[in-house]
């Protein structure tokens, strides 16, 4: 549109004569991205003066574009006490979706959305759906949990042949690694070319539950080759599309300049990632460092990005990336942060951002499906490592699962993040462990083990000078076994006595 619409000198005019143009970085404020989209992008969007919205589209070529600013704008001088009473309307409509918000966290509601992720399956191609075809990470990671936990193999299937036709096929970047951000095809032939940092941390998360260990290792070395800032370890936002230089070879891309990143860092994306590195065993300990040390302040929570204040993402994943690298101080405060500033007191959950800017439809409180059910899979976890009266962490969680329970039957397999969440507060098992080995084999085990690698002193002293590990269901800790196998077998006698 900036080549094209907004380069036309009549568009211009019109723009400048009646409206007042603001322009919006969706990665940057996904909280007007969240109120404001008008179901693609780019979106363009005709408001009031007062931030409401009259209409709008996605994208506009120049006669499309000319034609509706001086429709809407004739509109609006001439309609403007219809305009304010559809306003007045739409915002009674919006105050009360918090409000009817809260539900039952219902028997089967795991079942329900698996069974939507299996309906929407293509045994065919893999993944969900025809096209446009996206990767939809969360239903790929319920399915591997869920085969784990069930001993079901079939489900496992349906997510390895997913990674393997995506890895395959030309949604994949053959040449330079990583993934294509989605398929405008089924088959996953033909792709949008860009490459997301956001799509990465859910598929190297994938990648390492499937044993898919060549695909990990070259879609790793993309990232820590492209995105990664070598100097600090934090990644950058995304890669630009560029179809002429990704359907050449190696040699004649090397003639070229590759196409741009961005290098703004963001925080939520970053954590995301930090946690899939650990899960898969690899190093995330600089960027770990690195963000915190730039996006952290006690007391005050996570930033979005360099000079743009936190929203709730920033502080969930950073929450759980907190929790799974033993960062437990900052971890309990930014919890007491999230509570403080992003909860519902009255209905439990959280908040797509802080109160406090009322500009337009940012006062409209919203809580997301999907960060709620981080914040729930974060504090599960937090609860296990070191849950007490004083901070009731899991009740926290499922407030926030309760909050948004009434979603999941309207997204069908989008909803597999909730489905996630929910499964793992009734089943968190604690490992306390300083042996990598062991701890590897406790997830491998178990997809909802949360590793301790400092334990109570009792726990330490038993197992800590062979190197062993402990395996706890509440306040019921087995003997310390010292073998992966017996790591495992441990767990399966855990479970068992659970249930």
């Amino acid at each position: 549109m900036d080549e094209t619409t907004y380069s036309h000198p009549g568009v211009i005019d019109l723009i400048n004569s009646d409206y007042v143009p603001i322009r919006v970085d969706n990665d940057v404020r996904p909280d007007i991205n969240q109120r404001y989209n008008m179901g693609g992008w780019p979106t363009t969007a005709f408001l009031t003066s007062s931030g409401d919205v009259l209409t709008g589209a996605t994208y506009l070529p120049p006669d499309q574009m000319a034609s509706a600013l001086a429709r809407i704008a004739t509109y609006y001088r001439n309609n403007q006490a219809e305009i304010a009473s559809r306003v007045l309307e739409a915002r009674k409509r919006s105050a009360g979706v918090v409000a009817r918000s809260a539900g039952s966290l219902a028997p089967g509601l795991v079942d329900s959305v698996l069974d939507a992720v299996k309906a929407a399956y293509d045994p065919e191609y893999g993944g969900f759906g025809g096209a446009p075809k996206f990767p939809q990470t969360d239903a790929l990671l319920l399915l591997l949990e869920q085969s784990m936990l069930r001993s079901d193999e079939e489900l496992r299937r349906m997510a390895v042949h997913t990674l393997e036709q995506m890895t395959s096929g030309g949604t994949y970047d053959h040449v330079e690694g990583g993934f294509f951000r989605y398929s405008t095809t089924q088959d996953w032939s033909v792709p949008h070319f860009e490459k997301m940092l956001e799509d990465h941390a859910g598929l190297v998360e994938a990648l390492s539950l499937a044993g898919m260990r060549d695909a990990l290792a070259k879609t790793t070395g993309y990232l820590d080759r492209v995105l990664r800032d070598p100097a600090t370890g934090l990644y950058g936002g995304s890669q630009d599309a560029d179809e002429h230089y990704y359907s050449l070879d190696g040699a004649e891309r090397e003639k070229l300049t590759p196409p741009y990143v961005d290098r703004r860092v963001y925080t939520a994306w970053n954590a995301a990632l930090a946690i899939s590195y650990l899960d898969a065993g690899l190093d995330a300990e600089k960027l770990l460092d690195s963000l915190f040390a730039s996006a952290y302040r006690k007391g005050q929570g996570m930033t979005h990005a360099e000079g743009v204040s936190g929203q709730l993402a920033d502080q969930v994943w950073s929450l759980w990336a907190a929790v799974r690298s033993n960062r437990l101080e900052i971890a309990v405060d930014l919890a007491s942060h999230i509570e403080e500033r992003y909860a519902d007191h009255e209905l439990g959950g959280y908040f797509d951002h802080a109160g406090g800017d009322d500009l337009g439809r940012l006062d409209e409180r919203i809580k997301p499906l999907a960060e709620n059910s981080v914040a729930a899979m974060a504090l599960i976890e937090l609860d296990t490592l070191v849950g007490e009266p004083s901070a009731p962490y899991r009740e926290r969680a499922r407030r926030a699962l309760e909050s948004v329970a009434q979603l999941p039957r309207q997204y069908g397999l989008m909803a597999a993040v909730f489905a996630r969440a929910l499964d793992r507060l009734p089943h968190a098992i604690k490992v306390t462990t300083r042996n990598p080995e062991l701890a590897r084999a406790a997830r491998a085990a178990h997809p909802y083990a949360v590793i301790d690698p400092t334990g109570p002193p009792g726990a330490r002293s038993a197992h800590s000078e062979h190197g062993g590990a402990v395996v706890c269901v509440g306040q019921i800790c087995l003997a310390p076994v010292s073998t992966p196998a017996e790591v495992a077998e441990a767990i399966r006698q855990a479970i068992t006595t659970r249930a």
